[in-house]
Order: structure tokens, then sequence, then C-alpha cells
């Protein structure tokens, strides 16, 4: 941590403490009666761009004072409601200067914002927050992404996960329209930030809430970005390549054509220095070790938070290649709409994982990973506006996804007393093919009287699962000195096919007030066959074994029933959602073992309440709150009671006779922005109590540990947060603003561990402060510090408690010595404190510098020198809890190398 800190002094040892400066004075007066105007607003803009240098209201004699950097001319602006607005050019002085009186003249009408040659800077219309991209300064040929790094309220970490107003975002639109399928990261790290116009953040209702009035609760963080007209008429792109030591690479080629409404994307990346990022989306359904797990009935499912083939969090070094192309464009005037995508991308990788697990349970792994991954995808969408009141829409996908890894692994499982009682050593190997195909589609007709409509939607899903693999591997008891062995064969095939369809009517009951009725019936049918093959006496795998096989068919119908009202004025918007489920089960077990064939069959009529509530208390004012009552009904894997000796000193067994479990859910909030300053607020809190909750139910029999699913009776889970945030400005003249964190937040779950009931509470104590100075001249950085306590107890194991002090930081530094050429690191901090679990500290200071220069006219080509990791301190580590069980990983990652890259942004546009 010295290290740390001496950093931090030095960065906090450059700043400069003071510029020239001078101030402009003068008094704003009613033009007429010469009256003086209290609180009118003063503006004082630089002329060459508009960007906002000072602001201030005049005070009880109309009087102000304005300060101003020294050099270059400005433009002053004076606004006051019900009163024609009033500009001027004050040229270039180093002395004070006064523009005396400023008469205002009345207008009839009311002038509700600030307009700066016909815009201004931040608008807030509702609950949307609208930035005017010009008066936000980036460097030339940046991207959209880091103009987002300066806009107030809106955050961008390394990896490109963006949050905006708390919120972390999920969708990134162009012109209100999908790019790439809804890749987030393909529009802020492709499009050029001086393409923009505006951008827009706001709370996404759900396709057929915007279509249909009705509001279903269901809402994504989006931001949209609108592109300048003349944006829309050229080519533009960027390629890069970068050679390093120890054979690091990377390449990346972008390429986009727009005409008016026509816009052509292609690109291809690939590298193995985890820079191949791609989609958000994708990143949150991808595991950063082998791409994928499997569930225990044989499904699969993908969990992490990284693109599939960015490499990032992989193990060991990846090698990753993505590639893709996207059509769009409107036909007819906006009576026909088509996008069109296609993707692909395979990434490689291979690495040791290490884990160790204390508490209730005592355990460790060590594995050896060799995994590679290729997925083919393609979207399609198409709109049909058929007449003013009929609207038609088409979405499709394709996927196929080929999996395989090799896994090396060797478990061990410890009594209480640290004492080895299980060794396992087992190589598997798994070899997959998927296949998804989709399609969905809605048909809305509007009728003559405003807010009655009628949506038709249908749509199909079919998932293919084909593969198998191989389990070797020797399980020894030590206590009773015996040893068990696998050899085994794997076979999987699971076949999904999901059929629905479903109704809705709008009828407005009022200028305020909407009814909304719906119904829709799905249909999923589930076959699932494992097979788990002995090698036999004839030394062919041709006996099958029971135990670790299983062949199911699972039907599931569901209809639900929908009444809604909402509520909607200038100010007020609430939204009462009433659901209706009724879901019939029907599971058969089709095994060989005749004393294992059954059939399971279940109904859950259940009720799903939604209230979505929001208040403009002024325009740039907003509070919110959300409440939702949800039934959770159990998921087929943890119904299925099925055995997979992957790990055989772990198993996860269902439970057929699982109940749903109800989960009372309230987000309340509230934002306000300050269009002057750029200052912002919010702040929020989320409470959520689940009643008899689904959880694992942990026992250990002769030394192993067997996971089970069960409804624990009369015991609530409790989950609430609290968090703020605050975005200002320190210093003007200096281009210093900070954001103060507070985020708090307490749980309590519950389980049975060897049938003693088990709590585990926790708690986390966070305040994250960012430090940012952005002016894209001289010394420039943003930098975030989070102190953080977590207290992680069991009363079964109060012993052995995962509380501890945790700190961690990240940010950037640059220094510009001319607008081309500048030096820069970026880095990351963190720090984890011994517990009582673990008593070891770990800390990581991963420091990444290098320098940059500009060439040619445009600044369009960038030689980059960087060094990766330059004090050789990354190695891949993680903590976390559950169920009692505290888990601590490291595991192998990119350390330090040096690279030398080249860049070209080309950039050609056409006057229509």
């Amino acid at each position: 941590m010295r290290g740390f800190i001496l950093f931090l002094m030095l960065l906090v040892g450059t700043v400069q403490l003071s510029f020239g400066q001078a101030t402009i004075t003068g008094t704003v007066v009613d033009a007429t009666e010469k009256t003086k105007l209290e609180n009118a607003a003063v503006m004082l803009l630089r002329a060459k761009d508009s960007l906002l240098i000072d602001y201030i209201r005049t005070d009880a004699a109309g009087k102000f004072q304005l300060k101003r950097p020294a050099d270059g001319d400005f433009i002053i602006v004076v606004s006051y409601p019900k009163y024609a607005d009033f500009s001027k050019v004050i040229p270039e002085m180093s002395a004070a200067a006064s523009v005396g009186e400023i008469g205002l003249s009345s207008v009839a009408h009311l002038i509700d914002e600030v307009v700066v040659k016909g815009r201004a800077a931040i608008t807030i219309k509702g609950d949307t927050t609208e930035y005017d991209a010009s008066s936000f300064k980036t460097e030339k040929n940046a991207k959209v992404e880091d103009l987002l790094k300066v806009l107030p309220g809106i955050t961008v970490d390394a990896t490109g996960k963006i949050t905006a107003q708390g919120k972390v975002v999920k969708k990134v639109l162009v012109d209100g329209e999908e790019f790439f399928g809804n890749d987030p990261l393909l529009v802020t790290r492709n499009l050029r930030s001086d393409m923009v116009d505006k951008v827009q953040v706001y709370e996404k209702k759900s396709e057929q809430a915007e279509r249909t009035g009705v509001d279903d609760g269901e809402r994504q963080q989006t931001i949209n970005v609108k592109l300048k007209e003349d944006a829309k008429n050229g080519i533009f792109g960027k390629a890069l390549a970068g050679a390093g030591t120890d054979k690091y690479y990377m390449g990346q080629l972008m390429f986009n054509k727009f005409k008016g409404s026509q816009k052509i994307s292609a690109y291809g990346l690939l590298g193995n220095n985890a820079t191949t990022s791609l989609s958000q989306e994708d990143a949150e359904k991808y595991a950063g070790d082998s791409g994928v797990s499997y569930s225990d009935e044989g499904s699969f499912s993908f969990s992490s938070g990284n693109d599939p083939f960015s490499g990032n969090g992989s193990i060991g070094i990846p090698r990753a290649i993505s590639t893709g192309v996207n059509f769009a464009d409107r036909f007819k005037g906006d009576k026909h709409k088509m996008n069109l995508s296609y993707k692909y991308g395979r990434i490689a990788s291979e690495g040791n994982d290490n884990m160790e697990q204390t508490g209730v349970l005592i355990n460790s792994s060590k594995k050896y990973i060799d995994a590679e991954n290729s997925q083919h995808n393609i979207n399609l969408r198409y709109d049909w506006n058929i007449d003013s009141l009929n609207q038609f829409t088409v979405r499709a996908n394709a996927q196929r996804k080929m999996i395989w890894n090799t896994t090396d692994l060797n478990s061990s499982n410890y009594d209480n007393n640290g004492n080895l009682t299980l060794d396992n050593r087992s190589v598997e190997v798994v070899d997959n093919k998927l296949n998804t195909y989709a399609m969905d589609l809605m048909h809305t007709l509007k009728f003559a009287k405003k807010g009655r409509s009628l949506t038709l939607n249908v749509g199909a899903n079919k998932d293919e699962t084909n593969g198998g693999g191989s389990l070797k591997g020797v399980l020894k008891n030590i206590h009773a000195g015996d040893s068990t062995l696998t050899d085994q064969l794997k076979n999987r095939e699971q076949d999904i096919t999901t059929l629905r369809g479903s109704v809705t009517y709008t009828e407005p009951l009022s200028k305020a007030l909407n009814l909304g009725l719906g119904a829709g019936i799905e249909d999923n049918k589930n076959t699932s066959l494992v097979e788990s093959w002995n090698k036999g006496a004839s030394g062919e795998y041709d006996e099958l074994d029971n135990r670790f096989s299983s062949n199911f068919d699972y039907h599931r119908i569901s209809s639900n029933y929908r009444v809604s009202l909402n509520y909607t004025t200038e100010k007020l918007r609430i939204g009462l959602n009433n659901n209706l489920n009724n879901d019939r089960l029907n599971q058969t077990n089709l095994s060989d073992d005749a004393s294992l064939q059954r059939s399971f069959k279940r109904t859950f009529f259940t009720y799903n309440p939604r209230l979505n509530a929001g208040y403009s208390l002024a325009k740039n004012k907003y509070i919110w709150l959300n409440y939702q009552g949800r039934n959770q009904l159990p998921s087929l894997n943890q119904i299925q009671p099925i055995l997979n000796n992957s790990d055989p000193l772990n198993f996860y067994e269902g439970n057929e006779a699982l109940k749903p479990a109800f989960n009372h859910n309230l987000n309340l909030g509230m934002y306000t922005f300050d269009v002057f300053s750029g200052s912002n607020l919010y702040a929020g809190g989320n409470a959520s109590i689940t009643k008899s909750p689904i959880a694992q139910n942990i026992t250990r029999v002769d030394n192993v540990n067997y996971y089970r699913w069960s409804n624990i009776e009369g015991k609530t889970n409790k989950n609430f947060s609290l968090w703020s945030g605050y975005y200002f400005k320190l210093n003007k003249d200096l281009g210093l603003a900070n954001q103060p964190q507070l985020n708090v937040s307490y749980g309590e779950f519950n389980n049975f561990v060897n049938s003693a009931q088990n709590l585990v509470k926790t708690s986390t104590y966070s305040f994250t402060y960012n430090f940012i100075r952005d002016t894209k001249t001289g010394l420039n950085f943003n930098v975030n510090l989070t102190p953080q306590y977590r207290k992680m107890t069991s009363n079964l194991e109060p012993d052995r408690e995962n509380s501890g002090f945790v700190f961690a930081s990240n940010g950037s530094v640059e220094y510009f010595f001319a607008k081309t050429f500048k030096i820069y690191a970026n880095y990351d901090y963190s720090y984890e404190a011994k517990t009582k679990s673990f008593d070891t500290k770990l800390e990581r200071f991963l420091v990444h510098p290098g320098i940059s220069k500009k060439f040619l006219k445009n600044e369009s080509l960038m030689v980059d020198f960087i060094i990766n990791d330059v004090l050789n301190q990354n190695i891949g580590y993680s903590r976390s809890q559950s169920n009692s069980v505290f888990t601590q990983r490291r595991f192998d990652t990119i350390r330090r190398y040096y690279m030398v890259k080249v860049s070209w942004d080309f950039n050609k546009m056409f006057v229509k």
C-alpha cells in the first residue's frame, strides 16, 4: 500500500493551483421598468466552441460577477423567465471589466430553458436527461466512449461498462435503433464523438409497453446516441496493429459507411492481450474459465462479467478473434425498416485456477483448464409501418456455438480440524455443439380513438444441444484407505421447444388514465438425456451408470392474465399492473431403471402485482418508486433429482417437492440536475424480502458434500441497500470536478447445514470518491478511491467469519506536452486485509504507462508505446461468500509486456 500512497502524493503534487484570470461584472434590470431582476441566470461561454466556463445568478440588487481566463473571446448570456435572452461578445482582455447595465425585454410566453445558440448544454425532460455533445470537449478523433466519460453523471470503467445516474446501462442505441444487435461496446468504441449531436439517458420501456401504452414495469437504463445530420453521409473507421514482447499482439479494423438512413458497418478484432471487447450483453452470459457450465440435468448456462471473445476474465493468455457486419436501412420513408447483423467469434485459453474454501465446509481445488469456444450469431429485425394505424415487427435470431474444454482437476475435502478426508484427481473433456433459433412476430393495431390499441404477439424458440465427452478419475478415501476409479464416456442430448402467444388491448378511460387488458399462453417442452457409460469387461464403454445418467421429459404450460391501469400527466406517472399466472408442470422420468421411472405433476396459480410511480418535482428534479411482488417458481435445475459426477466431492440434487417462494421488492430514488453548473445528485434504496426462500441445504455424508434445494419454511431472506452520489465542480478555472458516492447494504440468508439452521449475515459499507480533471491540455486525471468494510458471518462458524477492510482504486492520468503528444498511465489498485477465514492479505497494484504521438494534419495517425503491468504484479485473485462458505481463488492471467501500437482513423464525409 506504501507504493500506492506515494503514487497519489505524486499525482496531487502535480496539480497547478492557479491560473491567470479576470472578472466581469454587471447588473441585470427590466429594460422598461428599470427594476432589478433577482436570480437572473448569467452564463459565460467560450466563443469558439460555446463551452460553458462560468455561471451565476444575480443577487437581490440584480448584480453579478463572473470569473474568466485571461485569454480568448467569450460570450455572456443572460436569461430570465418571461424575458427575452440577452447575449454579447466579450473580447480578449487581461483586466477586470464591467458590461454595465443589461436591460432585458419581457415577452408574452414563458421561457423554460436557457437556450444558447438554440440549445442548452444539458436539458432534463421528464425522466430523460439530454446532453449537447458540442458543449463537452474531447480529443480529436475520440470515440463515443471518450465523450461519455466527460458527461456529468455517467461513468465508464476499463471494460467499457457504463453507469448512468447510479444504474448500469443495458442498451446503447444509435438514432433510437439497435446497432449490431444492441452491442453497447460496438457503439461506444466504433463511432466517433464528433459525429454525435446529442446523448440521451433514460429508462427504456419494453417494446410492447411503448407500442401499446400499457406499462408492464420492465425498464432498462438506456443511452441513445443521436448523430448529426452531416455525419450520416460518409465513410469512417479505424485500423490498428500492435506488436509486443513475449509474442503479444493485437489488431483492429472497423469500417462504417453511412448514407442517409442506410448504415453499413463491419469490424474485425484479434489479439491475445484481452482487448477484443465486444458485447456487454453477451458479457453477462459467459464464464471466464471454460466458457460454459453444465447443470445437473445436462443443460448449460453461461455466467460472468466478460464478453466471451474479449479475453477479459479468461484463465491464462486468451487467443481471440471476433468479426461481424451490420446492415440497417429504411425504405419508402419510414414505412420499412431493416436491421441485419452477423457476428463470429472464437477464443482459446489455458491456465491454472486454484481455489480454497472455508467456513462450514473446508475444501480446496487446483484446476488446469484448456478451452476453445466459437460462435456464429445472426440477428434480424424488420419493421413495417403498414399505415398510420398498423405496425408489424419481425425479430429473428440464429446461433451456433461449439464448446470444447479439458479440465485437469485435483480437489480435496477436509474435516473441521483441517485434516484431509477425501482426495480426487480427474480429467474431464467436454465437447458440445449448441444450436439456437428464435422468432418473434408482433402486430399492433391502433384505432381512431387515441390510446385505443390491440396488439398480437407470437413467438417460437428452439434450442438443441448435442455432444459428450469423457471423465477419468481416482477418488481416495483417506480414512478408509481405499480408492474409487471412474472411467466414463458421456453423451448429452437436449431439445427445448417453446411456443408462445399473447394479446393486449388498451382503452383510454380519460385523458390521463388508461386501461390495459392482456392474456397470454406459453408451451415449453424439454427433453434432456445424459448418459454416463462405464468401461465394461470387453474394454468397450457399454455399461450404463444409472446413478449418473438421466432421461427426462419436461412439459410446462403457462397461461397469464393481466389487468393494468396507467395514470400519466405532465408531472406524475403511476402504473399498476396485476398479473395472474397459472403454471402446469409435468415431468416424466424415462430412466432405464424401472425403480426410477415415474411421472410428476404440479400446478402453481400465482398473483404477481407491480407498481411503478414517478413524479417530476421540476424540470430537473425527479423521484420514483417501484414495487414488485413475484412468486419465484422453482427452476428445472432445482426440481430434477439428478447427480453429476464431474466433481465427486460435491453433488447437487434437485427436489420435486419445491414450492414457490414469494419475493417483495421495493425500489425508490431521486435524481436532480443543475443545468447551469452541470452538478447532479442521486440517491436511492432497495428492500428485498423473500418468504420461504428456495435455498441449498448442505449435508456432509461420508465426507462428501450434498447440496439439495429446499424451501426454508418459516424463514425470510432479507436484503437492504442504500446508495447516493453527488457530482459537482470544485474549480472551474482548473477544470476540477469530483463525485463522492456512498453505498451501504445488509443481508440475511437462511439455509441448513447438516440439519442445523444456518443464518448468514452480510453487510457492506463503501465510500467512493471520484476526482477528475478533464481539459485535454496539461495535466488530466480521473481517480477513483473506494475504501470498504465487509462483514460476513455465520452463526454456525462464528470463529471463521470473513470480515475485513477492502480498499480499491482505479483511474487514469495523462499529461499533454502538446495537443498531439502526451504521456499517460492507467492504474488499478486493490487491497484486501487478512480475515479469520484467510490469514493472508491480498494486494495488487497494476500500472500501465504509455506515451502517444499523433501525426498528419488531421491528427488521424497515432503511434502508442505502452507497458502492461509495469510493476509485474498482476495476480488473478478473488474472494467471495455463499451459503456460509468463504471462497478464495487465484488464477493465471496476463502480466508484464511491452507493445507498440499504430492506429489510423479515417473519415470522409460527403456533402449532400
